[in-house]
């Protein structure tokens, strides 16, 4: 049988120890555990001055709360929906991840600086022979200790020197050595990485929904990875996101799993290490001697950590193909090099640093293509029942028109029958007038035979119409329920314009007046950043038609600043 191919997306993002690395991880953090009261609150992005409230339909675009139900948390104790945990317990999972044990950034900082400066001093001070020979080979001794330094026993050797200035020199040596010892299994720079998150994805253009490969058993394959590759990097936390959808899909369902980035053996934050020289080990196996392996000092350009992320990769792409894709008949496969490369790549991979309220393609957007669909659907289901309603018309011409005749043959009948009656009398005198009468009679009834199985077909006719009737009113109600739900959708979208121009017709009111000047106060405020570009130009089009040109001239300052703002 032929294997079905597809695509995956995976993607690994670092965060560091330092303050940027330690915020932007406690966004997507944030985002990944569906902390809806921390997301409402202002919060600071990558950008410092770039501070933005977040209000709740800002975060609806993200996600379908109605499905929040098929969202999934790995546990000690299995695999366990989101739900389950509580807005506290979830802010305590985000902790567990940002915060790496016994480490204080503001003090390790400061430890470090305090070290940095003694070192120089001591250094500087050893350069210009301020030290005796023993006292150099003394303190070199200790700048080059990778352990802890008993700072009591050294400052009494220390004494034992002769040399000048000897308290301020005894100084700066303890100075370096409370540094030193406080540094003892802490990063030597807050750039190491704290931990890293990995995304696994089945792109819904793939057509493979959880029917085929479900939610737990693309988190069981995660797990499985990591533990075969990174073992000794323990997975701080790994959740399966299924309501980034619409309701009657059942595709896009992803995985986040976050590890953490110091190797729980040795205690050194060596997870990049670690991962070129898994990379270095696939290399080997797959091209032998005439592997290009990297240095694994970790000392990369731009283009060689590139390649290092490419073969982690394939690294994931083999994995899963083994233990989830093959057993299932599917094999997953990279774009050719043509589709990589190409401007929508190009534009995706831009988009994939925005948040997802403020890309293109997102559930929001799917959502308003899904009301375009159905917009579709309405139309035809009119068209349809336009075709049938004409079809009823005629339907009801003809059974009007075999009415008439109905009526027309009962008439006609009833005369003949008659007839017969006043012949049967005339006849029963003479024998040969009964015979008459009676073939009379004969051709009556042949007469008549071809009208009843008319009438009989009129019937069934009618029938049909009615049940027609009753579908064309169960499809009546299905549209106007449909139509109902658009209005309601369409109502909603479009209430905080219907405010901003409610504003601005008071305002046109009280031209002149005192209460004109509050009126515009509530315009500029929703005048905001959350409007598109052209809907914010086209209401200050509106306000110069009214005339009003201190409001048109308020306006358009506020969108310059907003433009300038999106421009930092």
């Amino acid at each position: 049988m032929t294997m079905r191919n597809c695509t995956l997306f995976y993607s690994f993002a670092n965060y560091g120890l330092n303050k940027k690395g330690r915020r932007t991880g406690k966004a997507t953090l944030i985002h990944s555990l569906r902390l809806k009261e921390q997301l409402e609150l202002k919060q600071k992005y990558l950008n410092k001055s770039h501070e933005l409230m977040r209000t709740k339909n800002e975060i609806n675009v993200e996600w379908d709360s109605s499905l929040s139900h098929a969202n999934l948390l790995d546990t000690p104790c299995g695999m366990v929906p989101l739900d389950t945990f509580t807005q506290a317990q979830r802010q305590q999972l985000l902790v567990d991840v940002v915060e790496p044990p016994l480490l204080s950034t503001a003090n390790t900082s400061d430890f470090g600086k305090i070290k940095s400066r003694a070192k120089y001093k001591l250094s500087d001070w050893i350069k210009n022979d301020s030290f005796c020979d023993a006292g150099i080979a003394f303190i070199k001794e200790i700048l080059a200790s990778e352990d802890v330094v008993n700072v009591q026993h050294s400052i009494y050797q220390f004494n034992l020197f002769d040399m000048k200035r000897k308290s301020q020199r005894t100084e700066q040596l303890v100075n370096y050595i409370n540094a030193h010892n406080a540094l003892i299994d802490k990063p030597k720079t807050l750039n190491f990485t704290n931990f890293q998150e990995i995304l696994f994805k089945i792109p819904i253009v793939n057509g493979i929904g959880t029917g085929i490969v479900s939610g737990k058993e693309m988190m069981q394959t995660m797990k499985e990875f990591i533990v075969h590759f990174y073992p000794d990097y323990p997975i701080k936390l790994m959740l399966m996101h299924d309501d980034e959808r619409l309701a009657h899909e059942n595709t896009g369902a992803h995985v986040h799993a976050f590890i953490s980035g110091q190797n729980a053996l040795t205690g050194e934050y060596d997870l990049r290490i670690a991962q070129i020289k898994k990379v270095n080990e696939f290399l080997f196996k797959r091209d032998g001697m005439s592997a290009n392996l990297f240095s694994e000092t970790g000392r990369l350009n731009y283009e060689q950590a590139g390649d290092v992320a490419k073969h982690m990769q394939e690294m994931f792409y083999e994995f899963v193909n083994e233990h989830l894709f093959h057993p299932k008949n599917i094999n997953a496969a990279f774009h050719p090099e043509s589709v990589r490369k190409s401007e929508k790549r190009k534009q995706m991979r831009k988009e994939a640093k925005l948040a997802k309220r403020d890309r293109p393609f997102n559930y929001h957007t799917r959502l308003l293509e899904d009301v375009d669909s159905l917009e579709i659907k309405a139309k035809k289901l009119d068209d349809k029942i336009s075709q049938r309603e004409k079809v009823v018309d005629d339907l009801e011409s003809k059974a009007a028109y075999l009415s008439e005749n109905c009526e027309t043959l009962t008439i006609k009948r009833d005369a003949l029958k008659q007839q017969c009656i006043q012949q049967e009398a005339v006849f029963q005198q003479n024998h040969r007038r009964l015979s008459k009468k009676m073939r009379l009679e004969q051709e009556v009834d042949d007469r008549l035979s071809p009208k009843v199985k008319e009438e009989k077909k009129l019937d069934a006719s009618i029938w049909l119409k009615q049940q027609k009737h009753t579908e064309l009113d169960s499809a009546i109600a299905e549209k106007q329920s449909i139509l109902d739900r658009l209005s309601l959708m369409t109502t909603q979208a479009l209430y905080p314009i219907h405010k901003m121009l409610e504003h601005m017709n008071n305002r046109l009111i009280l031209k002149g007046r005192a209460g004109a000047a509050e009126f515009m106060q509530h315009i500029i405020k929703a005048f905001s950043a959350d409007l598109p570009t052209e809907l914010r130009k086209t209401l200050i089009k509106i306000t110069n038609n009214t005339g009003d040109t201190e409001l048109e001239n308020a306006l358009t300052r506020k969108d310059s600043q907003i433009n300038d703002s999106f421009d930092m």
